[in-house]
């Protein structure tokens, strides 16, 4: 169900593009990609929160952001937001326009928070969102695995970190 905040028209758009990712990402041929624009209004001491449904690990997604006035914004995993202090995966503020791109590192639900709490004024949004699978990220199980050279990846990282 869309956020109560969002107008008729941007939460279909919305739906039709959480639709799309879980579709098209998720059951077809690396390639595919999705992407759906929204207008929407943040009023004034409020914020607005966007779904992007079933992401999958490594998926890249892009974000670009034009606003009439000042906003904060975040990008936040289902799985952190059920924690005490939240981590997001972005983080950032902007005046105008902000553009942004992160590598999925979970499987999840992920959270586009447009943060207007501190305004005085309604801001005007209109956000594009584009998500394309991406190549595969090793999970962390992954450390101990060998290089191809024979040596362990953790015998490389130790060797790249300095000492102190």
């Amino acid at each position: 169900m869309p956020s109560k905040f969002l107008t008729l028209a941007a939460a279909t758009a919305w739906c039709a593009f959480a639709i799309s990712v879980a579709l098209l990402l998720g059951h077809t041929a690396p390639a595919v990609a999705a992407t759906a624009q929204v207008a929407t209004e943040v009023p004034a001491g409020k914020t607005k929160t966007m779904r992007l449904r079933r992401l999958p690990r490594g998926a890249i997604v892009g974000v670009r952001i034009r606003s009439s006035g000042p906003l904060q914004v975040a990008l936040v995993s289902a799985t952190q937001l059920k924690n005490s202090d939240p981590r997001a995966l972005f983080r950032g503020a902007l005046e105008r326009i902000l553009t942004f791109k992160v590598v999925v590192p979970a499987s999840s639900d992920y959270y586009l928070v447009l943060d207007n709490r501190r305004g005085t004024k309604a801001v005007q949004v209109e956000t594009t969102v584009s998500a394309k699978k991406g190549a595969a990220i090793p999970s962390p199980a992954d450390k101990s695995k060998k290089l191809p050279g024979g040596q362990e990846l953790e015998q490389t990282r130790a060797a790249l970190v300095p000492q102190a």
